[in-house]
């Protein structure tokens, strides 16, 4: 077995298709293909299902995965060694609902701070496809989780267990005008009736569901053609404190955010389906926490913004619709 197959396996995991990850490794669709063939057949058993959507884990790709990337980040770190403490590249990911939400001032701060630190801030509807055990190339994602499986077979896959940042669930975000606005809960059968407005998920970006993305579980929910799609996140909310026919799907206490919602224009209709529950968590690899100082710090930043963020928006605050 080749680390140059472990490393083609991990990429194609992470792209989502033969196309996107023979292009982000240089190499021909044919060579790739090859590769991953050889290493199932050395294995014995398969990795991936291919779909119209991309390429899938199986079962035991899951665990092949999860351990490939323990392999190639001990291959990385011993080529590393000599080398200084400060990591060159650190990657953030965060969960679509969330581009303004706790990160950018921070990202911003240690921009500054570490000028030959690069940061890639990035927003996905599946942050969990990049949850990393790797010490030397520093990965943090922030995942909307749902607790008991879900969150369990991500935690399999980090190595560590996760912060949590928040507990809450996803409500129907209505302005005070909305038919929906003076309920004080909505089933999700009564939301067949209005548009959702959310930004555009583009479907080319799908990869491997490990598990399912927990917005995909909300969006099976309603139907599409009750769906708008938005070119960003950003326009969402203004769509909604104009139009008395649509709503968004907010995470609760998160969305207190919103100057809208702080100046009683708009309303969160609590939703009553356990699916909308959900956790918002932190996941970070041990290994690099311990080898990093900055990452330590960021970690700790990141936590420390929430807790700061949760005491200035006490659950007093929470009301479904009261202005």
């Amino acid at each position: 077995m080749k680390i140059q197959s472990l490393r083609y396996f991990v990429t194609l995991v992470q792209a989502g298709s033969i196309t996107k990850a023979a292009q982000q490794l240089y190499v021909a669709q044919p060579s790739l293909t090859k590769s991953l063939k050889l290493l199932e057949e050395e294995l014995g058993y398969p990795l991936v299902e291919r779909s119209a959507s991309g390429v899938h884990l199986t079962k035991k790709g899951c665990r092949v995965y999860a351990e490939a990337q323990q392999v190639l980040d001990l291959y990385d770190g011993w080529k590393a060694m000599g080398r200084d403490d400060q990591p060159k590249l650190i990657d953030i990911y965060t969960y679509l609902s969330f581009p303004d939400f706790l990160l950018p001032d921070i990202v911003l701060r240690y921009r500054k701070k570490y000028p030959e630190l690069v940061i890639n801030f990035t927003v996905t509807e599946q942050p969990e496809r990049f949850i990393s055990r790797s010490g030397h190339k520093p990965v943090l994602a922030l995942v909307m989780c749902r607790e008991g499986e879900h969150l369990r077979r991500l935690t399999e896959i980090q190595g560590n267990p996760p912060v949590l940042l928040m507990s809450g669930a996803y409500r129907c975000l209505v302005n005070t005008r909305h038919p929906l606005a003076q309920r004080k809960e909505v089933t999700f059968e009564q939301l067949r009736d209005y548009y959702l407005i959310l930004p555009d998920l583009d479907q080319n970006e799908r990869v491997p569901e490990m598990p399912e993305g927990f917005l995909h579980g909300i969006l099976c929910l309603s139907p599409d053609q009750k769906k708008v799609e938005v070119e960003t996140v950003a326009n969402v909310i203004p769509l909604v404190e104009k139009d008395n026919e649509s709503y968004a799907l907010s995470f609760w206490p998160a969305a207190l955010r919103y100057k809208g919602v702080q100046e009683g224009r708009l309303i969160g209709v609590p939703i009553v389906d356990e699916c909308a529950r959900g956790q918002f968590m932190l996941f970070y690899s041990k290994a690099a926490y311990e080898t990093y100082p900055v990452v330590r710090q960021l970690v700790e930043d990141i936590r420390a913004a929430s807790r700061a963020f949760s005491r200035q928006n006490t659950p007093s605050l929470w009301g479904a619709n009261t202005p």
